[in-house]
């Protein structure tokens, strides 16, 4: 979870070759891809998306919500990263799902203001409308 919070990938990569579980839950009940998520990290996300070849690594969880039920493409929306968004995206997060306060990853309150609705339309732009 360190490692994806800093996009430390060497660290990362390191850990994954020596058997880390991928889909290990903190506290928060986060996964190191929310974490990723949140810092908008893709470089980390692709890491976890695309782990190194020859591995017998378990397929991230991009639909598992963290206790208040967002997924890491609701962390990745809520903080305006919309690369990050997009990576989630093609590799099949759900734009419809929706956490405990009942809104979608599109409609989460973020960092508001002019940052938040150009990630949105970017996300938009890239993959269409949810």
């Amino acid at each position: 979870h360190y490692a994806a919070s800093k996009s430390r990938i060497d660290i990362g990569r390191f850990l994954i070759q020596r058997g880390a579980d991928i889909n290990a839950r903190d506290k928060a009940n986060q996964l190191p891809l929310h974490r990723a998520a949140t810092t908008g990290s893709t470089g980390f996300i692709s890491l976890l998306l695309n782990p190194p070849q020859g591995l017998a690594v378990s397929k991230p969880r991009l639909n598992t919500g963290d206790r208040v039920g967002n997924t890491p493409l609701h962390l990745a929306m809520e903080s305006a990263h919309a690369q990050a968004a997009i990576l989630l995206i093609e590799a099949g997060a759900d734009r419809n799902r929706t956490n405990l306060e009942d809104l979608t990853p599109e409609n989460v309150d973020g960092v508001g203001g002019e940052e938040q609705r150009r990630a949105r339309q970017y996300v938009i732009d890239h993959c269409g409308p949810p």
